[in-house]
């Protein structure tokens, strides 16, 4: 709530808040304002509800609470251009100033002081002047001189960002003011006070220092045995576990260990791993774990309670009535449900339009039409990949691990001339269920394939890449930046919403929307060893359009 909103309640108690009716209704009244600005202001309040999805009566003002529903609107997705929607938030928050429901003192822009025209001047690097100005200008109507900025000045000057301003990411730039003010006060000579840099990330696992070294040790002795990595051991694991598999387990046990001194045990008593499946312990770690999601079922719950019994069986070789009892404890914990969680089926329900679908497959040749007629830079290496990483998986749903490692030679096998095949082929050994892919590359994909690593490619990073993904200076992407590309260009330039590993749920809906009970195809397209694992996953898609189709197939003899 605005501070004039709150000053209002408290004078009028049982009062309701102003809402975007009332900015529209202030605004007909309001002087200095000519007939055409009047209408432009209150279509943009109206324009506003309706992104919102609500009537204007229905919607309070309170600026943080639109400014962060707007930042989630995608103008691509509604149609309109970035700059529109730019413009209508813009005309939005005048209409607001001009209603008087909420202040607008507090970035009125004067003339800066010699004080901050002195800083300015001396630090004026693009940086600087734009991460700094809205501080500046808070400051400066204020009276206040650069050498009066404290942590305290800053925490009012983010409070009325807050309530004053679409800023959509006000935690982002408070952070943002701290580094860039650090790197200024770091100069002597202006005698400025160092602020303190925020941090927003929650600690959801305990520090490994603070554990006892005979744990760490431990845990270190247990993946590495997971990993068979002396295959000649007597006592070798009898199958390795992969390094995801193994990143995972290392998680669960960090999980374990946290929800262990959560639960009220001090971290200098938890000496090995034994200690994670004594019952008492053990019961202690999935009591907290449940409690933390109110008792819902959760995927990582359950399967930590497995891995701990696993562990217990393999490495601790509890007692036989100790790990019967850790058994049927790890019974208790709720099993997810079959088929794709929500957040999936939400990805999946964008496409339910045909034009979204048109949208996605595409948008790679626009990126490399812009690609193609752009100056050789890194941007231009971003933009390549991220057609590239956006059309292999559309054809291809190959996992986003084994997408990121693309190798040509090793992976991608390229032929040029008429009627030549190219193929994408992943090894056994590079699968997370061991089975071997291979696909026929798109005759589009292959072109670009080839362009990307014969000419584009070298102009930049300076030869010929061997990885599909890579640096400007030639080392390999990790995989969340190859995964940061594909979710920033579709949401950007497709308003599409979808993540790396969802277009393999995608290809499985084009084949079921397409030709429903086609589970046989979807097994053998995403490469699925069990047909359950596949009628598991996506029965409710099918069950849908089943549905769909005998209704339509009703409906024509009615």
């Amino acid at each position: 709530m605005t501070k004039r909103n709150r000053r209002y309640a408290a004078a009028n108690p049982g009062a309701r808040p102003a809402t975007l009716a009332d900015v529209a209704t202030a605004l007909k009244r309001a002087r200095g304002l000519s007939a055409t600005r009047v209408r432009d202001l209150v279509s943009a309040v109206k324009r506003v509800a309706a992104l919102l999805g609500n009537e204007p009566a229905a919607l309070a003002v309170e600026i943080s609470a639109i400014s962060a529903k707007l930042a989630a609107v995608n103008p691509v997705a509604l149609g309109i251009t970035a700059k529109r929607l730019a413009n209508i938030r813009s005309d939005f928050l005048a209409a607001l100033k001009a209603s008087r429901l909420i202040s607008s003192s507090a970035f009125r822009k004067s003339p800066l002081s010699d004080s901050w025209v002195e800083l300015f001047e001396r630090h004026s690097t693009p940086r600087a002047r734009i991460g700094l100005s809205r501080l500046a200008r808070y400051a400066n109507g204020r009276g206040l001189p650069r050498e009066a900025v404290n942590d305290q000045l800053v925490h009012d000057f983010i409070a009325a960002v807050r309530e004053q301003s679409f800023c959509p990411r006000p935690k982002a730039l408070h952070r943002q003011v701290a580094l860039i003010w650090n790197k200024i006060a770091a100069d002597p000579a202006l005698g400025l006070t160092r602020l303190t840099v925020p941090s927003f990330r929650t600690p959801n696992r305990i520090d490994w220092n603070i554990l006892p070294d005979s744990l760490t040790r431990e845990v270190a002795e247990y993946l590495a045995w997971c990993a068979a990595s002396d295959p000649f051991a007597t006592d070798t694991r009898p199958r390795a576990l992969s390094p995801r598999t193994l990143r995972l387990l290392r998680d669960q046990l960090h999980a374990a260990i946290t929800a262990l001194v959560e639960s009220g045990i001090n971290p200098i008593d938890i000496k090995s791993l034994g200690d994670l499946v004594r019952p008492t312990h053990f019961l202690r770690i999935l009591r907290h774990r449940l409690d933390r999601v109110s008792g819902a079922e959760n995927s990582f719950n359950y399967f930590l309670a497995r891995a701990l019994v696993q562990m217990a069986r393999e490495w601790v070789k509890v007692d036989p009535r100790v790990l019967t009892e850790l058994k049927r404890f790890s019974g208790k914990m709720p099993k997810p449900a079959s088929g794709l969680t929500d957040k999936n089926k939400r990805a999946l329900r964008q496409f339910d339009d045909p034009a979204v679908l048109r949208r996605l497959y595409r948008l790679p040749e626009p990126l490399w039409a812009e690609v193609r007629r752009g100056k050789p830079n890194r941007l231009r290496l971003a933009k390549a990949q991220a057609a590239l990483a956006i059309a292999i998986p559309c054809y291809m749903p190959v996992r986003p691990g084994n997408l990121a490692r693309l190798e040509f030679d090793t992976h991608l096998f390229m032929r040029e001339g008429a009627g030549a095949t190219s193929t994408l082929e992943l090894p056994d050994h590079e699968v997370k269920n061991r089975t071997e892919l291979a696909f026929d590359i798109p005759p589009v994909v292959a072109k670009m394939l080839i362009e990307y690593r014969d000419r584009l490619a070298p102009k930049i990073i300076g030869h010929r890449p061997t990885r599909v993904f890579v640096n400007v200076d030639g080392t390999p992407k990790n995989q969340a930046a190859v995964a940061d590309l594909i979710k920033t260009y579709l949401r950007r330039r497709a308003g599409i919403v979808l993540t790396p590993h969802q277009f393999r749920h995608l290809s499985a809906k084009v084949v079921l929307d397409k030709n429903p009970g086609e589970f046989e195809t979807v097994k053998q397209f995403l490469g699925h060893k069990s047909i359950k694992t596949t009628v598991g996953a996506y029965a409710g898609i099918d069950s849908r359009r089943a549905s769909t189709s005998a209704t339509h197939r009703a409906s024509s003899y009615s």
